[in-house]
């Protein structure tokens, strides 16, 4: 698995007892993460990366659902 959806998984909490609900709260979670980050960026290039970052970590969730449910429902 990613180095960095280790990390935001172990950062990530959830009251949610569904595993689609625990799923779509990690979107969020990782969503917003990089929204704040973005946010406090003041150059374009700095915005970028993260952008990206969001987005390639974004597809690696959806691409790999089935593992990384199984990973936040332990």
């Amino acid at each position: 698995m990613n180095q960095r959806v280790k990390e935001i998984i172990d950062t990530f909490e959830s009251t949610s007892k569904s595993r689609g609900a625990r799923y779509n709260d990690l979107l969020a979670h990782v969503y917003m993460t990089f929204d704040k980050k973005i946010s406090l960026c003041k150059t374009d290039s700095e915005m970028n990366k993260y952008k990206k970052m969001r987005s390639s970590i974004l597809g690696y969730i959806v691409a790999n659902e089935r593992a990384i449910t199984t990973e936040i429902c332990k």
